[in-house]
């Protein structure tokens, strides 16, 4: 019996209630686990994603790292009207904070956001190693709480010593995709770039004001983009998150990107048993902007039921997967790259096809297949287990192991035995075929009516 097709992808971060349960999360409809740096060690980095990796040879792996989070060292009393910040190592009569306001580049006039924006501050003197702000939102913070910056373009290190030994630790333990925090500029991709071979992807988290006001370039070359929405939610008002995420979506739609919407989507099944009607309209609204996926937070790290949680996920995403009329702009943003990706598109659409196969040696074709959007699953067929995991965050693409010989032939028929043997595709079923006559490396240049 061929399963239910279910086109948009979910992501569960791992942590104490999943980290060794990636096999039952992958049953449950997870197809990418995140690694969060923020909480780990690097040697606990690598031992995660090869733990993940032992439990599960199809799951997408993601290594999400820190980046330049900016924190209070000391508990913060802002209940007056004044208070003076100090970096680490000079301290006076205020609390520490984890980085010297003059060189991160506060100015006077700028906001201060701390506790996820529970205390708002305004700089009204910086001067080396401390700052004197005026208290607009009082309230009080422990220590370790985060402090955002939104007024501010930050000039520390896109990535520290930590980072750099944690983006090391993933690629060589076989991480998929690397996440990068706080990016601003299409700089802070191209650094990561040249640090990770071109097999791994790379996914910018666009969750500052400035990274917004240059999506296109970001999604231009970044391999993905999330809207997390944390901090995001944070440093522009909250009110116009809804619209910046939409934008998100969009600009990773018109540059073939890959996209994730993260932060808080079930976030009361944490501790309860079922979703809130808000949170499953959340999730229905992420379908609809065109979302390649949906991510789990602390729902699945540190939630008293993650499989609960993502199977009540994969519920919501069938539902919402459900309805047509989708219409993506990749194909009229790029009309020589998609080209053949949306004619397969197109016809399959017009066939009512089961499915398009994707006989791909890279998985780029599957990869542009999946940005046109197409209203039936892609079954994408390579012979490289890499490029299974890398595809499992696409949309609607459903990848399989299968043979790829020179034979046109021979090829079709060993990918069609592998996606009959998954229970993507029963005998008799009409499928589009799109790949290379030329050879398995060139792109896709052939597309077949084929008959199961």
């Amino acid at each position: 019996m061929m399963e239910a097709m279910r086109r948009t992808k979910i992501v569960a971060t791992l942590g104490p209630a999943s980290h060794d349960r990636v096999a039952a999360l992958v049953d449950a409809g997870v197809s990418m686990v995140r690694v969060n740096c923020s909480h780990l060690t690097t040697d606990e980095v690598s031992a995660t994603v090869r733990s993940a990796r032992a439990q599960s040879s199809t799951v997408g792996i993601l290594v999400d790292v820190q980046g330049p989070k900016l924190r209070l060292i000391d508990g913060l009393d802002a209940r007056g009207t004044e208070v003076v910040l100090w970096e680490r190592g000079y301290t006076d009569d205020g609390p520490m904070v984890g980085f010297d306001p003059q060189a991160v580049g506060v100015e006077a006039g700028e906001r201060i956001l701390v506790n996820d924006g529970r205390i708002v501050l305004r700089a009204v003197e910086v001067l080396p190693h401390m700052v004197r702000a005026e208290v607009l939102v009082p309230g009080v913070a422990e220590g370790k709480r985060g402090v955002n910056l939104p007024d501010t373009n930050v000039n520390m290190r896109m990535f520290s010593d930590k980072d750099q030994a944690d983006i090391a630790a993933a690629v060589d333990s076989g991480a998929d995709w690397i996440a990068l925090s706080f990016v601003q500029r299409a700089e802070d991709v191209l650094e990561a770039r040249r640090m990770v071979p071109d097999d791994v992807r790379i996914l910018a988290k666009i969750e500052r004001p400035q990274a917004l006001r240059v999506l296109g370039e970001i999604c231009g070359v970044a391999d993905g983009v999330m809207a997390a929405r944390g901090d995001l939610g944070v440093e522009i008002p909250f009110a116009r998150l809804p619209v910046a995420q939409r934008a998100i979506a969009d600009a990773s739609l018109r540059s073939g990107a890959m996209s994730i919407c993260a932060t808080e989507m079930l976030e009361s099944m944490i501790s309860a048993t079922r979703p809130t009607r808000a949170e499953v309209s959340d999730v229905a609204n992420a379908v609809r902007d065109g979302f390649d996926c949906v991510m789990l937070s602390a729902e699945t790290a540190i939630g008293h039921d993650p499989i609960g949680t993502v199977r009540a996920m994969a519920q919501i995403l069938e539902e919402a997967d459900s309805l047509d009329g989708f219409v993506s702009p990749f194909a009229d943003h790029n009309p020589n790259a998609a080209a053949v990706a949306a004619s397969a598109a197109t016809l399959a659409g017009r066939l009512k096809a089961r499915a398009i196969l994707a006989i791909t040696y890279t998985g780029h074709n599957a990869e542009l297949l999946s940005a046109c959007r197409p209203n039936v699953p892609i079954i994408a067929a390579t012979e490289d287990e890499r490029v299974v995991t890398r595809l499992m965050s696409r949309f609607g693409v459903k990848p399989v192991l299968a043979e790829r010989p020179d034979s046109t032939d021979e090829s079709i028929s060993y990918a069609i035995d592998a996606a009959v043997a998954a229970g993507h595709l029963n005998r008799g079923d009409l499928i589009i075929v799109a790949m290379s006559r030329i050879s398995p490396r060139s792109d896709t240049d052939t597309i077949f009516v084929h008959r199961v």
